[in-house]
């Protein structure tokens, strides 16, 4: 096997499109639309590449087809496709490699290890004390290519020599422990509503999304942000559970809800005209947040309804639809 990062002169070329998904490919993905075969399919592609590898019948699938790619750049991503390309390395570190995975893709707390190697990965992406900044700055071709060509080499690495890089990985760890440690001490808190899957969190800052994952049991988070003494308001967010936006197959499926009256309900008792109830077309919206108080260029604004309005509004909304509808 072969990667090349996906370019569109690939396009009529026989290829397996990993995690991601490319015109004229197989599939080994878990994006919504994949044709992955089904006794391969698993959350991440990560796992979904680890089911292949370890299939008896794995020669059977892709026979003629030697060339794999990808067309975007993450840590499931990355490590997918290390598996793919390094498959005796790879199989000892499934476990570690899998919920490195889920928390990239899911803000999932599945391990500490696994949370400390997706930070580690973006920090080597974006800090400029990164080893491989000079490098990809000075990369002719896609940042998320350059990301690929020298990061792949030293996979095993990000996960034995790991420790050597703390100061990437340990200041936001840190943070994320400490919000959980608000959460568990009931600091933080979150209020259930059952009957209408949803969870509330309302705090000064908005909470690590690790600590909301691991802390909430609805399918939908509102998340408020309480500046009312500082800035006069609100900050809301409303999003899916953050798996919600792939083809999974342990962690159940959530249809989604339309949620334009509900933005259109909330506007109508909006009194300041800063910004709007929006349910897309904003900057930064990240593929499960379905409503936020903001504009085109996604800042946090801040409402002036009063969060006992709008938690009534949003549990009036999702009220409508029929319970059994919102979970497939």
């Amino acid at each position: 096997m072969v990667f090349y990062y996906y370019e569109n002169a690939m396009r009529d070329v026989d290829k397996i499109s990993i995690d991601g998904i490319v015109p004229k490919s197989a599939h080994l993905s878990h994006w919504p639309g994949n044709l992955t075969p089904i006794p391969l399919k698993a959350d991440t592609a990560t796992a979904i590449v680890f089911r292949y590898l370890s299939h008896p019948d794995q020669k059977d699938f892709f026979p003629k087809i030697r060339i794999i790619t990808n067309n975007h750049f993450d840590t499931d991503g990355l490590l997918s496709v290390w598996a793919m390309l390094n498959s005796k390395r790879a199989e000892p570190m499934a476990a570690r490699m899998i919920s490195a995975a889920e928390a990239g893709d899911f803000s999932a707390f599945s391990s500490e290890e696994g949370v400390q190697v997706n930070l580690l990965v973006n920090a080597f992406c974006q800090n400029q004390d990164s080893p491989i900044f000079n490098e990809v700055s000075r990369y002719d071709g896609p940042r998320e290519a350059a990301f690929y060509k020298y990061l792949l080499p030293i996979v095993p690495d990000i996960f034995r020599k790991k420790d050597q890089y703390r100061p990437f990985w340990e200041p936001p760890f840190e943070k994320i422990l400490h919000t959980m440690s608000l959460f568990e001490k009931g600091v933080i808190g979150v209020e259930e509503y059952e009957e209408e899957r949803l969870s509330v969190v309302i705090d000064e800052k908005k909470p690590a999304r690790q600590a909301i994952d691991h802390y909430c049991q609805g399918d939908l988070f509102l998340t408020i942000e309480d500046r009312e003494r500082r800035a006069g308001g609100y900050a809301y967010t409303l999003e899916y559970r953050y798996y919600s936006w792939a083809d999974t197959v342990t962690r159940p499926p959530i249809k989604k809800i339309p949620m334009k009256n509900l933005a259109e309900t909330l506007n109508k008792k909006e009194k300041e005209t800063e910004g709007l109830w929006m349910t897309e077309n904003f900057e930064g919206q990240g593929l499960t947040t379905v409503l936020k108080y903001t504009d085109k260029t996604g800042k946090d604004l801040y409402s002036r309804i009063h969060p006992e309005t709008v938690i009534q509004a949003v549990r009036d909304h999702l009220r409508q639809h029929n319970p059994e509808e919102i979970r497939s």
